[in-house]
C-alpha cells in the first residue's frame, strides 16, 4: 500500500470526506468522478505518462483538479495546463490550508510550496482505514524523512533535504497498532533511509520490540537503508529483535569508480561491499537491493560484472535499472551543462560516456530477464535460506510465541487468496499451466521448513511481476520494435500486491 495516500487522508481537516484510489488495485471511474469537489492527482516519474491522460481525462468536471508528490515537486512544469493547483515538496501544511480556503468559499492558489520542512513530530496518524486493505500484501507507514548522504542522481535530498527528521517513537507505536488493526501482518517502513538518524532510530528500536513482544510478533517489518548499516552490530541486532526480516539497499553497482563518481562513498568506505552484505544477513535480515547501469565508468562489460554480483552476493530481489537524470538533482545539472539531455527519450533521458542508448537499455533489459529467470531467482533465495541460520531460528521463535489460532486461519485465507490471484494473473497471460508447474518445481527444490507456504506464495507473486515484466521488454526488443516508446505493463498483467 502508498503510505502517501493514507497521511493526506488524516491531514484533511473535518468534516470533509476523503476517498481514495489507487489504480494499482481498481480502475478509476471517471465518471463517478464527477460528484467530488477537489480531485488530486500524485506519481513518481515513471507514472509521468499516465498521470498526463489521466488529466486529460478529467478536462470537463467541475472539480478542482490538484496534482503534489514525488514528480510534481522535481518537474512541476510538465503539469503547466494540465491541472488547477500544483503542490510542490512537502504538503503537510499547505494541503489543509488549501482545502480551508475552499472551504470559506475563497480562491486557491495555482501553486504551493511548504516556507518550511515539516516537523514529523505534528503529523497525525495515517488513516489506514480509508484504503482498501483486502488488496494489499502490506501496509506502509513513514518514520523519516531526508538523507545525509550526497548521491549525485538522488532526489530524495532535493525534496526532504539532508538532515533527517523523525517521528516521536510513540508516534511510530500507534501507527503500528493500527497496522495492526487494520488486518495487516506485513508493514514496510517507507522511509528512503531509515538509519539516516541513528541515535533517533536506536531510541525508537526498543519500543517497536517491546511492543512487538507485547503482541506476540504481529508484524513483519522491511525498511530501507544505507549499506552503512552493515558497520553497527548493535543497530543490527536491534532491527532483528524488532521483527525486521528485510532491507533494500541501494548497491548501485560494483564498480568502485562508479560509486565514486556518483558520489556514493558511503558503500566503499572499510571493508568490501560483499563483507558488508554478508553481515547483514547473517544478522537474520534479508538483503534486497537496487543496481543501476548508464555511469559514465560504464561500459558495455557492466552487465555480466552487474549479474555477477547479484548472483555471488545471493540477492534474491534485485532492482535494476538505467540511470535517470532527475529534474533539480545534481546529475540533471551536470548533463545539461555538457548538453548531454536526452529529455524526449521515455527510456533513457541522457547520452551515455561509453556506449550508445541503444546499448545500455538493451543491456539493461537482458539482464534483467536474466534475474527473474525462475531458477536463477529462486535459486538466489534459496542460497539464503540455507545453511539454516537466524532467519529460522527467528521463525520458531515466531512459531512458540505469536502463533494463534486465529493467525493460523487468517495465515491459510491469506495464501488462498493470494493463490488465487496468482492464478487469475497467469491464465491472463496464457500461462497457468506453465506457471503452476514451475512455482510447484521451485518450491519442492526449497529447504524443508525454511518457509511457510504463505510466505512462499509471496515470493511467486514477486517473480511473476518481474517474470512478466521483463519477459515483455524482452519480447519487444527481440522483435525489432523500437527500444524508445515502449508501451508500459498495465497493473492488470499482475496479481495486486
Amino acid at each position: 500500500m502508498t503510505g502517501g495516500l493514507p497521511l493526506l487522508a488524516a491531514l484533511v481537516p473535518e468534516p470533509h470526506q476523503v476517498t481514495l484510489i489507487d489504480e494499482a488495485v481498481e480502475p478509476i471511474d471517471f465518471e463517478a468522478l464527477k460528484r467530488f469537489d477537489v480531485i488530486g492527482l500524485t506519481g513518481m516519474i515513471v507514472q509521468r505518462d499516465r498521470m498526463r491522460e489521466i488529466l486529460l481525462g478529467l478536462r470537463g468536471h467541475d472539480a478542482q483538479v490538484i496534482v503534489g508528490g514525488p514528480y510534481a515537486s522535481i518537474d512541476e512544469g510538465f503539469f503547466d495546463g494540465l491541472c488547477d493547483t500544483v503542490f510542490v515538496g512537502e504538503a503537510d501544511t499547505t494541503w489543509p490550508g488549501y482545502i480551508e480556503t475552499l472551504a470559506q468559499g475563497g480562491p486557491p492558489e495555482g501553486r504551493y510550496e511548504q516556507a518550511d520542512a515539516t516537523d514529523m513530530t505534528t503529523l497525525p496518524p495515517a488513516q489506514f482505514d480509508t484504503a482498501q486493505s483486502k488488496h494489499y500484501v502490506a501496509a506502509s507507514l513513514q518514520y523519516s524523512r531526508g538523507c545525509p548522504f550526497t548521491c549525485e542522481f538522488c532526489d530524495i535530498i532535493v525534496i526532504f533535504g539532508r538532515r533527517p527528521r523523525v517521528k516521536a517513537p510513540a508516534q511510530v507505536i500507534e501507527e503500528l497498532e493500527r497496522v495492526r488493526q487494520a488486518g495487516f501482518g506485513t508493514c514496510f517502513i517507507v522511509d528512503d533511509n531509515f538509519i539516516g538518524n541513528k541515535v533517533a532510530v536506536k531510541q525508537l528500536l526498543p519500543e517497536i520490540i517491546a511492543w512487538q513482544e507485547r503482541h506476540g510478533y504481529p508484524l513483519t517489518l522491511s525498511t530501507e537503508a544505507t549499506l552503512n548499516l552493515a558497520d553497527d552490530p548493535d543497530l543490527l541486532d536491534m532491527m532483528y529483535r524488532a521483527n525486521f526480516r528485510d532491507v533494500f539497499i541501494g548497491i548501485e553497482s560494483p564498480r568502485a569508480a562508479s560509486l565514486a563518481e556518483t558520489r556514493k562513498l558511503q558503500n566503499i568506505r572499510g571493508d568490501s561491499m560483499a563483507d558488508k552484505l554478508a553481515r547483514i544477513r547473517d544478522a537474520g535480515i534479508v538483503v534486497s537491493a537496487g543496481f543501476i547501469v548508464g555511469f559514465d565508468e560504464d561500459d558495455d562489460s557492466i552487465f555480466d560484472e552487474q549479474l555477477r554480483f547479484i548472483e555471488d552476493n545471493n540477492i534474491g530481489q534485485a532492482a535494476l535499472g538505467t540511470l535517470t537524470a532527475l529534474p533539480k538533482t545534481p546529475l540533471h545539472d551536470r548533463l545539461n551543462a555538457a548538453n548531454r539531455l536526452r529529455p524526449d527519450d521515455p527510456l533513457c533521458n541522457f547520452e551515455p560516456a561509453r556506449m550508445t542508448r541503444d546499448q545500455l537499455v538493451s543491456g539493461c533489459t537482458e539482464i534483467q530477464r536474466q534475474l527473474y529467470e525462475a531458477d536463477a531467482f529462486f535459486g538466489r533465495v534459496r542460497r539464503n535460506l540455507t545453511p539454516p541460520s537466524k532467519l529460522l531460528e527467528q521463525r520458531i521463535k515466531l512459531r512458540s510465541t505469536g502463533a494463534r489460532l486465529g493467525a493460523v486461519v487468517k495465515g491459510f485465507w491469506a495464501s488462498a487468496t493470494l493463490a488465487v490471484r496468482l492464478g487469475m494473473a497467469m491464465h491472463r497471460q496464457d500461462m497457468l499451466r506453465a506457471g503452476a508447474a514451475m512455482y510447484a518445481r521451485q518450491f519442492r527444490m526449497m529447504p524443508r521448513g525454511a518457509m511457510s507456504l504463505q510466505a512462499f506464495l509471496s515470493l511467486c507473486a514477486l517473480h511473476w511481476h518481474h517474470y512478466t515484466l521483463t519477459r515483455k521488454a524482452a519480447n519487444t526488443a527481440r522483435d525489432g520494435i523500437s527500444l524508445y516508446g515502449v508501451a508500459p505493463v498495465r497493473d492488470s498483467d499482475v496479481p495486486a500486491a
